[in-house]
């Protein structure tokens, strides 16, 4: 049987490793060379995914002065869906704060039909063959939601617009620009 200490140190102990998680730092993705814009390979469980980006998003340093979203809202976010992500597999944003902050989380051995059972915004904006598009508003920040289906999971983008500087028609021509015209092959309508 536990002693009261020990358990009051296994709680601390796990309070502590909780509150620490930062969601906010780079992400090793591999560049995919010779690409019209940035191609960068996520790194998921046991396959990758190639994903391209515009030029200006930076992926090797965190300047926080261009982030807009803390650690506590992220969790709060990715509270949405209950399930635990397996990895987070994508930090991202540009130097121009009215633009976008992207991650990307995996999910090992789920399906879009996991997904939807599970996520609190329970209609999708958009169903496609191998995705789920959600759109909403969380705490004054625009969110859309991108789930794709892996072979062996599914793949969570979580971008979030600085709706102080930046419109949500403007986020959303971003947003779509990337996932349905410069990755036209990642979601299959």
């Amino acid at each position: 049987m536990k002693t009261p200490i020990t358990c009051i140190f296994s709680f601390t102990f796990l309070l502590i490793t909780f509150s620490c998680t930062t969601y906010i730092k780079p992400i090793h993705t591999e560049s995919v060379p010779d690409s019209a814009n940035i191609t960068r390979k996520l790194i998921l469980q046991n396959e990758t995914q190639d994903v391209n980006f515009y030029g200006d998003y930076i992926f090797d340093k965190v300047d926080r002065k261009f982030l807009f979203f803390t650690n506590k809202e992220i969790r709060g976010v990715l509270s949405n869906l209950k399930l635990k992500p397996s990895s987070q597999v994508l930090f991202t944003y540009t130097r121009f704060s009215i633009y976008n902050n992207m991650l990307g989380f995996y999910y090992t051995g789920k399906t879009l039909a996991d997904i939807k059972t599970n996520f609190s915004i329970r209609t999708p904006e958009k169903e496609m063959q191998n995705g789920l598009l959600y759109a909403y508003e969380y705490k004054g920040f625009y969110i859309m939601e991108v789930f794709r289906q892996e072979e062996k999971g599914v793949l969570r983008f979580i971008s979030i617009n600085n709706s102080a500087k930046q419109s949500v028609d403007k986020f959303r021509q971003e947003n779509t620009g990337l996932f349905f015209e410069v990755n036209s092959g990642l979601l299959n309508p």
